[in-house]
This record gives C-alpha cells, sequence and structure tokens, in this order.
C-alpha cells in the first residue's frame, strides 16, 4: 500500500511540474509601440565607407510597414525590407542592398537603436556595419 502512495504522490508532483510548465510567461516588456517612427543615424564599416541610415517603422493592424534607406556619398539601390520581426526585446530584418543580401539585428536601449549588418555575396561575408539611430 505505501508503495502505491509514493508512486501516486510521484506521478501527482510530475503532473504538477508539467502543468507548471505550460503557463504562458507573461511579456514583460513590448518594445513594438516604442518603435513605431523614424529612426535616423550613423552607421561604420571597415569595408564601406561611412554613412547614415534611415529606417521607418509603422503597423497597420498586425502587419509591420517598414523601409530603410541608406545615405552614402553613392547613390545606393535597396529592396523593401523583409523578414521584420520584434522578438524578446530585439528587432531583426533582412534587406538586399546592392545585390548583396544584408541581415540587421538591433535592440532598444534608453530610447536608442544600436546594432549591426551583416551584407553577403555568394555565399561569404562581404561588409559588416555597426549602427547607433535616435528617433526623430
Amino acid at each position: 500500500m505505501i508503495r502505491s502512495t509514493t508512486a501516486a504522490f510521484g506521478l501527482l508532483v510530475l503532473a504538477a511540474a508539467s502543468a507548471r510548465a505550460q503557463v504562458p510567461t507573461p511579456k514583460t516588456d513590448d518594445i513594438g509601440p516604442k518603435l513605431i517612427g523614424a529612426w535616423e543615424g550613423p552607421y561604420q564599416s571597415d569595408q564601406a565607407p561611412p554613412g547614415a541610415l534611415r529606417l521607418v517603422i509603422g503597423k497597420e493592424a498586425d502587419v509591420w510597414k517598414v523601409t530603410l534607406q541608406v545615405q552614402a556619398d553613392q547613390p545606393v539601390d535597396a529592396a523593401d525590407v523583409r523578414d521584420f520581426k520584434v522578438e524578446s526585446g530585439q528587432i531583426s530584418w533582412s534587406q538586399d542592398i546592392m545585390g548583396m543580401e544584408c541581415k540587421s539585428q538591433a535592440t532598444l536601449e534608453n530610447g536608442t537603436l544600436k546594432g549591426g549588418t551583416e551584407c553577403s555575396q555568394g555565399g561569404a561575408v562581404a561588409i559588416t556595419a555597426t549602427f547607433v539611430l535616435l528617433k526623430k
């Protein structure tokens, strides 16, 4: 009898732990609304001349509307921003710039977007850059 009571208690504890693990964790910092607006600032790269970025973030219903312009000495053709995501306090997106696939990540720190970009061409990293953007 003790054996079956101990086994039943053990199963009850396991069931309680399993149920507790399935409770969704509340979001502590939803940065999405803080991102909406125009962000501007410089980027720095060892492989490219200095310049600036203008990132405009909007949202209609549940769809992000994002544009990114690269401002440099020479005109830079850039495709639309795609795969824009806000997850765990970090934002990320992809964009094709001058025949390269560029992937960016940034975090919002004290009202400033700080991040980096890595552009690849033919599977090899061609350009890396860091940026600091302020809301305008």
